[in-house]
């Protein structure tokens, strides 16, 4: 019932009662008849001039008399009056005391209840959508938990796992024993339990914490984890997500990668051994061969120059030319001819060439760019005759002596 904001304290005309109200209201005198109404009328019951009636015809409450009606509907209580079309009304019936009124009589008021079932219904209504909301979000939530590829837990104030996810039940669980219930420690190493502990005391909501930590799988030994800390405060209580990634995977490949980065440090130090020593026996090389230009070759073109004869310059010359075949020849054929017009940089690039190693691997084994490299062996094949050949610099080499 929906009150006025006036009120009176002493009426001096029923009328300021009934007006005092926004409900169908009936003043009546001491027989039940009415006085006054506030002219509301409801529309399911007889459309009846109020004046001089007796309220319980006017309001169909199916009783003879005033005796009749206050033994059935008995004064100062609410009352559901049910009406033969479904529809229904609250009936109050408020005896007058004298003091207020000297002819007494009684108020009645009868509030319809169409207004608050429809309330009703659309509160009704209104929980039911959100239970079903309330029910869909529990559901998508249990499948992305579920689901989770990482061992996923909600962990109370207390550190009690209070819910677990499948990959934590395979991955922590000792034989079939549900995590729940269980205390968030067992699932890490002892130096981490203060850590996760403190976090859970900092955190705050919706706030994340991150680490690195030692986990303990189901047969009680530990492995490398990822460990991620969410607070989830829920009205007057916290949760906590905790999500344990195995980093086992990761940890073994990097140790993989760092053992073959060690293995192809070592190769290089070997390989650049190897082409130290040829670069060594290169000028040991060298120096034998200018030697030997100087004691063989000095004195002959000196004689040619101070000959004065054609034939004493000829003949010189075909010395000259002998001992040239012998130098090409010496140091058990280990030279060839057409080698020895490359260049000392030319030289190593054909060693490495002879010895597999791609485009790539020569640049960086000689600090020259690849693109350096590649105009070496485009001279190198140029000096060999192999411009414009369709034969591999690798096959042509290959079948030469060893340069190594």
């Amino acid at each position: 019932m929906n009150n006025k904001s006036k009120v009176t304290t002493q009426p001096s005309d029923p009328g300021d009662v009934v007006e005092a109200w926004n409900d169908a209201i009936f003043f009546t005198d001491s027989h039940g008849k009415v006085l006054q109404s506030n002219g509301v009328q409801l529309s399911y019951l007889p459309a009846i001039s109020p004046k001089g009636v007796p309220f319980w015809k006017i309001l169909a409450l199916k009783t003879a008399s005033l005796k009749d009606t206050l033994r059935r509907f008995s004064t100062l209580k609410i009352h559901e009056i049910t009406c033969s079309e479904g529809c229904s009304f609250l009936l109050r019936i408020i005896p007058l005391p004298s003091a207020l009124c000297p002819q007494s009589g009684y108020v009645v008021v009868a509030t319809d209840n169409r207004p608050m079932e429809a309330l009703y219904e659309s509160y009704e209504e209104r929980l039911e959508d959100n239970i079903a909301g309330w029910a869909d979000s529990i559901t998508l939530f249990n499948a992305f938990f579920d689901t989770a590829l990482d061992a996923t837990f909600l962990i109370d104030d207390d550190g009690i796992v209070i819910a677990a996810n499948k990959t934590a039940q395979i991955q922590h669980a000792q034989s079939e024993k549900n995590l729940t219930g269980e205390d968030f420690k067992r699932l890490l190493g002892k130096r981490f339990h203060a850590t996760i502990r403190n976090a859970m005391h900092t955190l705050k909501t919706n706030g994340v914490w991150a680490e690195n930590v030692v986990a303990i799988d189901r047969k009680g030994e530990g492995f490398p984890a990822g460990a991620t800390l969410r607070k989830i405060t829920v009205t007057d209580y916290s949760l906590y997500q905790l999500i344990l990634h195995d980093l086992t995977e990761h940890v073994e490949l990097k140790e993989n990668l760092q053992d073959q980065k060690a293995e192809v440090k070592e190769k290089e130090i070997a390989l650049r051994q190897v082409i130290k020593s040829v670069e060594e026996e290169r000028n040991e090389m060298r120096e034998q061969l200018t030697s030997q230009v100087k004691k063989q070759m000095f004195p002959a073109l000196e004689r040619i120059t101070t000959s004065d004869t054609q034939e004493v310059r000829e003949g010189y010359k075909t010395i000259i030319k002998d001992q040239l075949v012998d130098l090409g020849r010496d140091s058990s054929g280990e030279f060839d001819s057409e080698l020895l017009r490359l260049s000392p940089r030319e030289m190593e690039v054909c060693q490495l060439i002879q010895l597999g190693r791609s485009g790539k691997e020569i640049a960086q084994l000689l600090n020259i760019s690849f693109e350096t490299m590649q105009t070496h062996r485009k001279n190198i094949r140029k000096k060999l005759g192999l411009r414009g050949r369709k034969a591999a610099l690798f096959t042509y080499l290959r079948q030469k002596p060893s340069l190594s």
